[in-house]
């Protein structure tokens, strides 16, 4: 008898443990694996992997693909595009784990800078709100 409960305590705890572990999102979609790009030299947008690389462009095949990151208005939900980043170095085409690449940031049209807080407070181009940030996660 003790036996058999202790199988079935050690059923369940395995259970509850599995039950804890397994993934709670489902399997991954393609726009958590790609992210929205710009090619700096034609202007061709187009999604590519999350790697924080300068891709070849599918339309003019030159390597300035920077990523594109977009905000949200928190006030009237206009989407918007905040600003585009590209590594420091237009010769890397892999990403070091141990020393991520140095970036630059711009917004479109804009200079080149150092640091996302150097691009200035970002305002809703719709209604002019400042409280805008990137999407909420679903």
């Amino acid at each position: 008898m003790k036996k058999a409960v202790l199988a079935a305590v050690a059923v369940v705890v395995l259970a509850f443990a599995i039950y804890r572990l397994w993934p709670s999102r489902g399997k991954v979609t393609p726009e958590m694996v790609n992210r929205p790009r710009v090619c700096l030299e034609c202007g061709h947008r187009f999604e590519a992997p999350t790697d924080p690389i300068l891709l070849e462009c599918p339309q003019c095949h030159k390597r300035a693909g920077a990523r594109v990151y977009f905000y949200i208005c928190r006030k009237c939900k206009e989407r918007f595009e905040a600003y585009h980043e590209r590594p420091t170095d237009p010769s890397l085409t892999t990403v070091d784990p141990i020393k991520p690449p140095e970036l630059e940031f711009q917004r479109e049209g804009g200079p080149w800078v150092r640091s996302v807080k150097a691009l200035g407070p970002f305002k809703c181009p719709k209604c002019g709100s400042a409280e805008v940030g990137p999407p909420l996660p679903r």
